[in-house]
């Protein structure tokens, strides 16, 4: 969208005042420039979000082509989306789409996160019963407070 299209709307274009031959020329009014200015800007943002659109669209139809490919989890399509894609096709095949999502995201990750999930569920394991045993205290705690003052 350029200026000249904004300003197609039945508005004339801000000009410039008409001068007398050898005379300076008239600085354009506060809201001409202003006018100006505005649709500067909204012309450059139009473009810059057309563009982002444009990109966009180009991601998700790759991402549509790799789905179609069945090379989920692969070409970069992330954890969450290749989590996504694998429980969407699964839920199509009338398999498990949770326990699909779950593979298809862990397919997805690299080894560094892998081996960092794996170590986050082993110490979810082991320190599981240690905090159980905690909010136990705490209750019983809580109990004998409550006892005593009530």
């Amino acid at each position: 969208m350029t200026a000249a299209a904004v300003l197609d709307d039945d508005r004339p274009a801000p000009s410039l005042p008409e001068t007398a031959e050898g005379a300076a020329p008239a600085q354009p009014s506060a809201s001409d420039r202003l006018r100006a200015l505005a649709i500067a800007a909204i012309d450059r943002l139009a473009g810059a979000a057309a563009e982002k659109v444009e990109e966009v669209a180009d991601r998700l139809g790759d991402m549509a082509a790799d789905a179609a490919k069945g090379a989920v989890g692969k070409a970069g399509l992330g954890v969450g989306a290749s989590a996504a894609l694998a429980a969407g096709k699964a839920k199509l095949e009338g398999k498990n789409p949770v326990w699909a999502g779950i593979k298809g995201g862990v397919g997805a990750m690299s080894t560094g996160q892998k081996v960092l999930l794996g170590l986050a569920l082993l110490l979810t394991a082991v320190l599981a019963p240690v905090a159980l045993i905690v909010l136990a205290l705490v209750l019983i705690i809580a109990a004998i407070v409550g006892a005593v003052t009530g």
